[in-house]
């Protein structure tokens, strides 16, 4: 049995496809899948069993036409008993569509946008624990009849070349492993899921205080500048930000003690490592369905609901603070991040 599913973005929702992938390929050793994603995250699916990544550059796929040429690819690659649906957003609706015009049997992720809206509606909010992305995920096996459960611990794993080259680059900066490595992602995509950068300088003038402890910075090239500034700032802190690429960075997860993190992919990441996350949340809640996997909820750095009734106010992250102040990050204090660090 071939299965063909789609996620194409964005970069943590796709991380997060690997418990679900994992756990059906592990409980049915017939089964094949091909995930059709972006090309960039391939290196997140190394050394997964039966499982096909057919990584993808969407903008040689662009509109209608570019769809429908994708769908003909994929057609030619192989024979499919179905499309499991893992996006449900207006590309993947028009290719399940071409496959349902080719008679094969298509499967959409139920992503519970109600519910979600309700979660955050601030004139009457309806606050509970939704099911996390990753159920939702093996619901659609599920719903064609594939059976599985959802893996945990270290999920995503290095490459050795990938090894290799982090090692030299410890070995090219005199780096060997005495004290603690603390990997500090600051930034998320959203300024709502984002803690203040001057909280940030305050929480490294904490950290760098023991001479032992390295702390590598973590972000996209969109964000280099900012966190070479960062290092340049502190001793012993390390910018990561353009100088490794995905499978560099997956395998400086190992190398780390702790991971501090925005809601981000970085949080998702460091946890299907395996990791001990301390993530920081502001507008949005792990009610939604994006906590951190592997036990790592219990170290969520956030202000109670119940002292700050507007949140969550996004589901995501990409709506605009209700108060016009950002009280749900602006109120975390740097000795709340500590202390989760030395739990």
């Amino acid at each position: 049995m071939h299965l063909l599913a789609f996620r194409f973005s964005a970069m943590g929702d796709v991380a997060l496809t690997v418990p679900a992938l994992r756990g059906v390929l592990n409980s049915n050793p017939e089964l094949k899948i091909t995930l059709v994603t972006n090309a960039a995250f391939i290196p997140m699916f190394y050394g997964i069993e039966r499982l096909e990544v057919y990584g993808v550059r969407l903008n040689e796929y662009k509109g209608l036409r570019g769809l429908r040429k994708l769908y003909k690819e994929l057609v030619k690659h192989e024979e499919w008993n179905a499309v499991i649906d893992l996006h449900s957003v207006m590309r993947t609706w028009i290719l399940s569509g071409f496959f349902k015009l080719g008679k094969i049997p298509v499967f959409s992720i139920d992503k519970g946008r109600e519910e979600k809206a309700e979660l955050v509606n601030q004139k009457q909010k309806t606050l509970k624990q939704l099911k996390h992305s990753t159920q939702r995920y093996l619901d659609v096996f599920q719903a064609y009849g594939i059976e599985g459960k959802l893996e945990s611990g270290e999920l995503i794993q290095p490459m050795p070349d990938a090894v290799a080259r982090l090692q030299n680059f410890f070995t090219s900066n005199g780096l060997s492993k005495t004290g603690k490595w603390l990997g500090l992602a600051p930034f998320s995509k959203h300024p709502q899921k984002t803690w203040p950068i001057e909280k940030i300088r305050d929480l490294l003038l904490k950290l760098t205080e023991d001479k032992e402890t390295q702390i590598f910075l973590l972000g996209g090239p969109e964000e280099s500048h900012q966190l070479k500034e960062l290092a340049k700032a502190y001793k012993n802190c390390w910018n990561m930000a353009g100088v490794f690429s995905l499978e560099e960075e997956i395998a400086l997860m190992y190398e780390l003690d702790e991971v501090i993190a925005m809601d981000s992919f970085n949080m998702h990441l460091a946890a299907l490592c395996n990791r001990k996350v301390v993530s920081i949340w502001g507008g949005t809640h792990r009610f939604a369905g994006f906590g951190p996997l592997n036990d790592n909820e219990k170290h969520i750095v956030e202000i109670p609901v119940e002292k700050l009734e507007c949140r969550p106010c996004s589901a995501f992250g990409n709506k605009p603070c209700h108060r016009g102040d950002l009280a749900c990050l602006e109120q975390i204090q740097v000795s709340d991040v500590i202390n989760k660090l030395q739990i």
